[in-house]
């Protein structure tokens, strides 16, 4: 069998010669490439992927390329500063990469070895800074097209996806403290899905995105809250908002109690918790958020948080799972120290509270406890607002889209919606996070929760 698919690649190398290809960098240079068959040539979506590296914040570290192909974004990236390490497992790439970077003069720059996640003995460098895939996403049994090399570089892993096998080699090495940055089809599957990680603890973040073809490509930025950072955690608070004034002002700070004995919710109402119920507490610097105002970034927090949970979103705070609360968010300013606290409670199990059935995650998300719950919600935060990373930040614009997707989950399932005791329609949210609606006479903005009311 191997002998066959040796032969048979043979058999397709043969088919051409190797191809000359030109690929646009910075400041109008051209990186000149050679591309043997069945290595992957830059296209589209090598440049896709290029123009998103182009926005990290710093111009200099120890890049990591997980199936160079031709080397362009390799050498586009040690011409750019980088010191890179290239891998592929098809050899003919690996001496196109060499030979490549040779003849653009960064040779020095790059070690480029055979080799890739899933192989044998495969090591990723610890001391990279940032790891870069564009990750093959083609079904895999093309014996009629490929040879058996390029299939196995342009295919998707046919059990669990080569996205989650890169995060579980990441969570088996604790490579907290690296940033990945993947080029995924999102369109072809949910094994590529950024929730994966997120529900794993890691913030994501979209950097770039284009419609090819019938194909939504994504680039992605992954990382681990504050690049590693643990959260503070103690036993018992009166309230994890009033430790958040505690924490340092600097960098990814939030605080997880076991028991918070006296919570509070908006307007000055009592957020009732149980032990083994998530309370946790955020300190966020202003300059961070500067760009957001609290209403939209009350109602982004919502949307990402119940996106990651698989739950939904009550304007402007409520978490909501078959109707029913189950948690909420809460957002307060302090001037004194220049920061906005974010407070989230979770419950874990159902309850009756004055007179009111709420639901918790044991309905959805049976088997987890307050520290796995939490690992979630930390990374949307994250995503949102974490500075850690050496990427750009979120954009609220982008958000203002998402937040109302999320809200129109829960939206379309019907109900009576009341603005000041008279029936309005829902149709729009607002760069402020305010809800748009339609009475029979005009068009009103709700602010504010107190006159609204929804129910299912």
């Amino acid at each position: 069998m191997e002998r066959r698919k040796i032969e048979r690649e043979i058999e397709y190398s043969s088919k051409s010669p190797s191809q000359k290809h030109e690929f646009s960098i910075e400041d109008e240079e051209i990186i000149l490439l050679t591309v043997p068959p069945t290595v992957y040539p830059p296209r589209e979506d090598t440049e896709l992927l290029y123009q998103a590296l182009q926005k990290l914040r710093i111009s200099g570290g120890h890049l990591v390329e997980i199936g160079c192909g031709s080397g362009a974004i390799s050498i586009a990236m040690a011409i750019a500063g980088w010191r890179v390490s290239a891998f592929d497992i098809n050899p003919l790439a690996v001496a196109a990469t060499r030979g490549n970077a040779n003849l653009a003069g960064v040779d020095d720059k790059i070690t480029v070895e055979e080799g890739g996640v899933g192989e044998e003995n495969w090591i990723l460098p610890y001391d990279a800074d940032v790891i870069v895939w564009n990750l093959p996403y083609l079904e895999s049994n093309y014996p009629d097209t490929l040879g058996p090399i390029e299939e196995a570089s342009l295919s998707d892993e046919p059990e669990i996806g080569w996205s989650k096998l890169l995060l579980e080699y990441a969570e088996q090495h604790n490579l907290n403290h690296q940033v990945f940055i993947l080029l995924l089809n999102t369109d072809i599957n949910s094994k590529n899905s950024p929730l994966i990680w997120t529900r794993k603890g890691w913030s994501t973040r979209v950097l770039s995105t284009q419609i090819i073809g019938s194909d939504t490509l994504e680039v992605v930025a992954f990382w681990k809250p504050g690049l590693g950072v643990e959260p503070t955690y103690i036993d018992s608070t009166e309230s994890t908002m009033e430790e958040a004034r505690e924490l340092p002002s600097e960098g990814w700070q939030r605080v997880l109690a076991r028991i918070q004995l006296q919570g509070r919710g908006r307007r000055g109402s009592i957020w009732h918790s149980m032990e083994g119920d998530l309370t946790a507490s955020w300190t966020i610097k202003d300059e961070v958020i500067n760009r957001w105002t609290p209403g939209l970034l009350q109602v982004s927090l919502g949307a990402a948080i119940s996106e990651a949970l698989g739950i939904e979103l009550k304007w402007p705070n409520d978490l909501m799972y078959q109707g029913r609360k189950c948690g909420g968010i809460l957002l307060e300013s302090d001037t004194n120290s220049n920061t906005i606290r974010i407070g989230i409670g979770l419950n874990k199990s159902k309850r009756e509270i004055d007179g009111v059935l709420h639901l918790g995650w044991d309905q959805f998300y049976a088997g987890k406890n307050s520290q796995e719950i939490f690992q979630i919600v930390d990374a949307s935060i994250s995503s949102l607002l974490d500075a850690a990373a050496p990427i750009p930040a979120s954009e609220p614009t982008i958000w203002k889209e998402k937040s109302w997707i999320s809200l129109g989950k829960s939206l379309s399932r019907g109900g009576l919606v009341q603005f000041n005791q008279e029936n309005v329609r829902i149709c729009g949210l607002d760069k402020k996070g305010e809800l748009r609606s339609l009475s029979t006479e005009e068009l009103v903005k709700i602010r504010d929760q107190g006159s609204f009311f929804i129910s299912f």
